[in-house]
C-alpha cells in the first residue's frame, strides 16, 4: 500500500511538472552584462575602468536585443542568412569597441577565448559535446 501511494504521488508530481512546460526566464540585460563583464574580468584581469566599459558595452547590446525581442523580431521571423549577416556585423562592431578598451594582450586572449567558445558550440552546445546535460555527443 505504501508503494502504491508513493507511486501515485510521484505520478501526480511528474504530470504537474510536465503540464507546466519549460519555464522561460525573463531576459535581463543587466544580468547578461554583469555575467559577461565578471567573466572577462576573471579571464583577462580587467581593471575597474575596463570592467565598467565592458559592462556598459554589453548592457547596451543586451538592451538592443531585448528591444528587438519585444518588437517581435525573432530569428524565426527573419531570413536566416540575413540574420546571420546582421549578427556578424554586430559582433564586428562589438569587437571594434572591445579593441579600444582592452590591451593588445588582453584582446589576443579574448580572441582565443572566442575561438574556443565557437569550437565548443560546433561540438554540441555551450558546454561542449555533452551540452552540460550529461548526454553523449550527437551522432552526425
Amino acid at each position: 500500500m505504501k508503494k502504491f501511494v508513493l507511486a501515485a504521488l510521484a505520478m501526480v508530481f511528474s504530470v504537474t511538472l510536465f503540464a507546466q512546460g519549460p519555464q522561460r526566464r525573463e531576459f535581463k540585460p543587466e544580468e547578461m552584462a554583469t555575467r559577461v563583464a565578471d567573466g572577462m574580468k576573471k579571464e583577462l584581469d580587467l581593471n575597474d575602468e575596463q570592467y565598467k566599459s565592458v559592462y556598459n558595452l554589453y548592457l547596451k547590446r543586451g538592451e538592443e536585443m531585448k528591444a528587438r525581442r519585444e518588437k517581435g523580431q525573432q530569428p524565426q521571423q527573419v531570413d536566416r542568412e540575413a540574420r546571420r549577416e546582421e549578427m556578424k556585423k554586430q559582433q564586428e562592431a562589438m569587437n571594434a569597441e572591445l579593441k579600444k578598451v582592452l590591451t593588445k594582450e588582453q584582446y589576443a586572449k579574448y580572441e582565443e577565448m572566442q575561438k574556443k567558445q565557437q569550437q565548443r558550440q560546433r561540438q554540441g552546445g555551450p558546454r561542449g559535446p555533452q551540452g552540460g546535460q550529461g548526454m553523449p555527443p550527437r551522432q552526425r
